[in-house]
């Protein structure tokens, strides 16, 4: 049985301590909007042509972090102190890693140059959603990309678990149930950033599940892995052929 890819750590080794698991988001005073400022929908406008999905992931892998309002970094594989891997997926695995200047930890998914079209394309759409979606609170961010001996390295927030791991330590191990006051806040983000993909960028997520809502020890709430995503067209959703 394959790993969860998403970029979260493992449950258990960055678990939060036993003592406060459950009141570590209870205590968090966050408030999260239960709507996103409704401005007049960007049209965007049809790519030019390329010749593979690959070409047009090249041209967002551009070797640049931007980790910060004013912190952009050219940057390589060499920049990157690998700390191991903490998914894997058809696609390839994601590992944890720190970009040496800063000391910032990231996950990085790195995709393998075998996979096949379908899979890049799907890369693609998750790609170009995370990079349009920087100003959302509550969907991961997107740091930086880059090409390592034909493979794309695609490096993201780090965040501590998935929904579906944390629900699994909470009744699996602990014998405790998640209280309905974090289940509210888990609801209230992921309802935000669904109504932002819809509002600002016109996409359908379409695979929402507790694998694809990630936690850490702060409090977030943050959306992921948009590959199977939908644009949506007179209010329907259509495929985006990313080809």
């Amino acid at each position: 049985m394959e790993k969860n890819s998403n970029h979260c750590t493992n449950h258990n080794a960055l678990a939060p301590p036993r003592s406060n698991i459950l009141c570590w988001m209870l205590t968090k005073d966050r408030q999260h909007k239960t709507s996103v400022p409704i401005k007049p929908r960007t049209e965007f406008s049809a790519p030019a042509p390329l010749q593979t999905t690959r070409d047009k992931i090249k041209r967002q892998a551009c070797g640049t972090l931007h980790i910060g309002p004013t912190e952009d970094y050219t940057f390589t594989s060499d920049d990157l102190t690998d700390l191991g891997e903490i998914g894997r997926g058809a696609f390839g695995t994601v590992n944890k890693m720190i970009f040496k200047k800063t000391s910032k930890e990231m996950a990085v998914k790195r995709i393998r140059s075998t996979v096949d079209e379908n899979d890049q394309k799907q890369l693609l759409m998750d790609l170009e959603v995370v990079m349009k979606s920087y100003e959302c609170k509550c969907i991961v961010q997107f740091y930086g990309a880059l090409f390592k001996e034909g493979d794309c390295w695609i490096c993201m927030e780090l965040m501590d678990t998935s929904l579906d791991k944390f629900y699994k330590y909470i009744y699996d191990k602990k014998q405790q149930r998640i209280p309905e006051t974090i289940l509210a806040k888990i609801t209230v983000a992921t309802v935000y950033a669904l109504n932002y993909l819809k509002e600002k960028l016109a996409i359908i997520h379409r695979d929402v599940k507790p694998s694809n809502i990630l936690l850490n020890t702060n409090g977030d709430i943050k959306l992921c892995d948009f590959g199977i995503s939908g644009q949506l067209v007179d209010s329907i959703a259509k495929t985006k052929d990313a080809g």
